[in-house]
């Protein structure tokens, strides 16, 4: 081979190992799939994923501090310029709260649907947790800060009951996992451009 073949080549496997890494480096995890020996989150009796009618687990790593994470978690009314999940602004039931706290009940539209959430578990730089309760549809949407030697790991596993949540399963059995995987991306990009 010449020498400008094997330029070539190592010009090549170069290339493509940094677009891999990158790929890695973004990478989440995303499954419907509970392990009840990785959990961390404390889930009332009725939203237990080993019992729960439908489930989602998302985790990222973040190159930031959990307090600059936390603080992007907590400023609910900023999610819908980031996140098109988030369909309008998040309104606080109690108009002086300027963020999200335990017992804090918000209205939040997501997915089509208009939920009114309630903050259940609230221990700052670590985690968070509301329910909702919607006529067929009752859920527990957590979100868990651990931190590592380069950031953080977020994650946030949600569990559902319900007859919407049946609907969710046959007819859009993988977007909750999509959206909640690109709500997750959005965040790691907004804490490591701080």
């Amino acid at each position: 081979m010449t020498k400008k073949i094997l330029a070539s080549i190592l010009l090549l496997f170069t290339t493509t190992a940094i677009i891999l890494a990158q790929d890695i480096a973004v990478k989440s995890i995303k499954t419907k799939k509970y392990n009840p020996y990785t959990n961390l989150v404390v889930w009332p009796d009725e939203f237990n994923p080993e019992k729960a009618k439908w489930y989602v687990y998302n985790e990222i790593e973040i190159n930031a501090k959990p307090e600059v994470v936390w603080d992007i978690l907590i400023d609910a009314k900023k999610w819908h310029t980031f996140y098109s999940g988030v369909q309008s602004p998040v309104a606080f039931m109690d108009t002086t709260a300027s963020t999200l706290r335990n017992g804090l009940k918000f209205k939040l539209h997501t997915m089509g649907l208009k939920l009114e959430p309630e903050m259940k578990e609230f221990v700052p730089n670590e985690r968070m947790a509301w329910e909702v309760r919607r006529g067929n549809l009752t859920g527990y949407h957590a979100w868990v800060i651990v931190p590592t030697a380069n950031g953080c790991r977020l994650i946030t596993p949600e569990a559902q009951n319900g007859f919407l949540t049946f609907m969710q399963k046959v007819f859009q059995p993988n977007k909750l996992l999509k959206l909640h995987d690109t709500w997750l991306k959005l965040i790691k990009a907004r804490a490591e451009n701080i």
